[in-house]
C-alpha cells in the first residue's frame, strides 16, 4: 500500500513538471552607458551666447558646425542684427560681417584680434564645445556643485563647464563659461546633432 501511494505521488509530481513550465529568469536591464562625444569629428551645435566685452553685454544666437578640423559658424543678435558668418577650412579663415565686411586670413586668431582687439582661439572651439581641452595633456580640474562640473586653462583662457546634459546618449556641456581678463563668453548649448555635414551659411540667422 505504501509503495502504491509513493508511486502515485511520484507520478503526480512528474505530470505537474510536464504541464507547468518553469519560468525563465527575468532579463537584467542594463542602462545604456552615456557616450562621450570627444572622438566625434562631425556635428552641429546651436544655442545662445552672452558676451561681455569692453564693458558691454551682447547676446546672440549661434550655430557651430564641425567637420574634422574645419568649422562653419554663424551668429546674430535680436532681429538679425550683426549677422556674422565665420568659416575655417583647410587652414584658411573667412569672416563676413555687415560692419566689418569680408576678410580672409590663414591666421584666424590674428584676424579676429585685428578686428576686435581680442585673440579668440578659434581652432580650440571644436574641442571646447564638447567640454574638454584641445590638448589631451592639459590639466582638468574637477569641480563640485554649485561651482560647476570641471574647469581647465588653455591658450590663456579659462574654460568652465558649468553644467552638463545628455543628448542622444552623448554627455555634453549645457553651459560653458569662457573667460580671459575682462572678456567673458557664456555659451548655452540648446541643440546638438551628431554627424551633421558642414554647410556654408547664406544670409539666414541661426
Amino acid at each position: 500500500m505504501l509503495r502504491l501511494l509513493a508511486a502515485f505521488i511520484f507520478t503526480a509530481l512528474l505530470n505537474a513538471c510536464a504541464v507547468t513550465p518553469v519560468a525563465p529568469p527575468a532579463p537584467v536591464v542594463v542602462a545604456d552607458p552615456e557616450k562621450s562625444p570627444r572622438q566625434l569629428n562631425q556635428w552641429e551645435a546651436k544655442g545662445k551666447v552672452g558676451i561681455r566685452f569692453l564693458g558691454q553685454n551682447i547676446s546672440a544666437t549661434y550655430r557651430w558646425q564641425r567637420m574634422n578640423d574645419d568649422f562653419s559658424a554663424d551668429a546674430a543678435g535680436p532681429l538679425n542684427q550683426g549677422y556674422t558668418t565665420l568659416e575655417g577650412r583647410a587652414g584658411m579663415v573667412t569672416l563676413e560681417n555687415a560692419w566689418f565686411g569680408h576678410h580672409e586670413s590663414a591666421d584666424g586668431e590674428g584676424l579676429l584680434q585685428a578686428l576686435t582687439s581680442i585673440r579668440v582661439p578659434l581652432s580650440h572651439f571644436n574641442a571646447w564645445f564638447m567640454g574638454w581641452p584641445k590638448d589631451a595633456t592639459t590639466p582638468v580640474q574637477t569641480l563640485t556643485a554649485p561651482d560647476g562640473v570641471r574647469e581647465f586653462n588653455e591658450y590663456g583662457w579659462t574654460v568652465r563647464i558649468a553644467s552638463e546634459q545628455v543628448v542622444q546618449g552623448y554627455r555634453l556641456p549645457e553651459r560653458i563659461i569662457v573667460s580671459q581678463d575682462g572678456t567673458r563668453l557664456l555659451l548655452a548649448l540648446t541643440s546638438w546633432t551628431p554627424g551633421t555635414a558642414m554647410t556654408t551659411a547664406v544670409g539666414n540667422a541661426p
